[in-house]
């Protein structure tokens, strides 16, 4: 059995880690490659890592970022690639975003290979136009089987049409849980920054800093905090990121300066180092497919607070943190002052994370992924 992996970018790390776990596990009668279109795109250039030695059979069609190769030239190349490699089974990550993906659904259908769609896409993390889901429902229609990041992924799916037993695996949002926990020991070890960061609590946010992000009503809460709470004098709020708006979130910042700490990006092997000074991940995105960067913070014992545009939240969050309303600052400031006000409960939600994100081991996702292509491959 021959199995094509298409995916848009070799930088991302979180796949590859997933990719080498499917490399190792494959049984000695399956062949799979990966197929990766370009190695990296613009907006995540500052966060780039040191050459990686992927441990997985790949192939990079382009080395550039994805943003600087013409469509034509990515459709002709991935149609002629699935042509060339002549696979049982095409599992193509991501799927109408960009057009070489959207059309080998359709090419590997019509060639009369097994199609496995890999989705990260929710019913409210983009605002949806009746042709682009009617069509999103003709390629569900022509798939076997379908791999997704946890519930709401799955029930977007199911609402274009795709049936329960299709789908292979439900928990597919993974990161590099080893390498990531690794860091975090040794950074917790050395009392890593405690030179810089004074406060013995922290809050912090790992990302761009982009419009959809909304960072400014995070920083905004934790300034009201702090001025109206006396509990919040030990806490601080950790900002880990560069962006477009990096400029305005500075000047924020210089209103209420005090325990604010702002670093710039930095790869993703170091982001742990951060959360050993940190208590609670907050993400107040405004539109959020997931957010794997809640799965790093739990696997280091953090507490969680996300929107509820957030894709993670039915699936992460319980127990461990909270949900707050999209761009409500004052259901934001409860969150918050939760874990400001309540020690012992906070150490209670840091455990739960630890306990919540055993189910989203690579090891464990790769193992369910792997049967699952050989039920497709061996279904009528």
């Amino acid at each position: 059995m021959k199995v094509l992996i298409i995916h848009n970018i070799l930088w991302t790390h979180y796949k590859s880690v997933l990719f080498e776990a499917i490399e190792k596990q494959k049984t000695d009668k399956m062949e799979i490659c990966v197929l990766q279109i370009a190695k990296n795109d613009i907006s995540r250039k500052d966060m780039s890592s040191p050459e990686i030695n992927y441990q997985y059979n790949y192939r990079l069609l382009f080395d550039d970022f994805i943003e600087n190769i013409p469509t034509f030239n990515k459709v002709q190349a991935v149609l002629r690639y699935i042509w060339s490699y002549k696979p049982d089974v095409v599992n193509v990550t991501g799927w109408a975003g960009d057009l070489s993906l959207t059309l080998a659904i359709v090419f590997s259908f019509f060639l009369g290979k097994k199609v496995v769609i890999s989705n990260e896409s929710t019913s409210f993390d983009h605002q949806r136009s009746f042709l682009k889901e009617l069509f999103k429902k003709v390629l569900v229609k022509m798939s076997n089987g379908f791999i997704v990041f946890g519930k709401s992924s799955r029930d977007y799916l199911l609402e274009l049409g795709a049936k329960t037993e299709q789908f292979i695996e439900q928990k597919g949002a993974v990161v590099d849980d080893k390498k990531i926990r690794e860091v975090f020991e040794i950074a917790k070890e050395k009392n890593y920054l405690s030179d810089v960061i004074k406060t013995s609590h922290n809050f912090i946010y790992v990302g761009r800093i982009i419009g959809v992000k909304n960072i400014p009503i995070l920083v905004k809460a934790f300034q009201n905090i702090k001025s109206k709470i006396v509990e919040a004098e030990n806490w601080g709020l950790i900002i880990l990121g560069n962006g477009l708006l990096d400029k305005e979130i500075e000047k924020l910042i210089e209103v209420h300066h005090k325990h604010i700490y702002k670093f710039n990006a930095v790869d993703w092997q170091s982001v742990p180092k951060y959360f050993s000074q940190s208590d609670c991940l907050v993400l107040p995105s405004n539109s959020e497919p997931w957010g794997l960067v809640v799965n790093e913070a739990m696997i280091c014992g953090l507490g969680v607070i996300v929107s509820d545009s957030c894709g993670c939240k039915d699936d992460l969050v319980q127990g461990n943190g909270f949900v707050f309303k999209t761009g409500d600052q004052n259901s934001l400031e409860n969150a918050m002052k939760s874990f400001v006000m309540d020690k012992t409960k906070l150490e209670t939600m840091k455990s739960e994370s630890l306990d919540i994100i055993k189910d989203f081991k690579v090891d464990e996702v790769a193992t369910r992924i792997i049967n699952g292509f050989q039920r497709i491959y061996q279904s009528a």
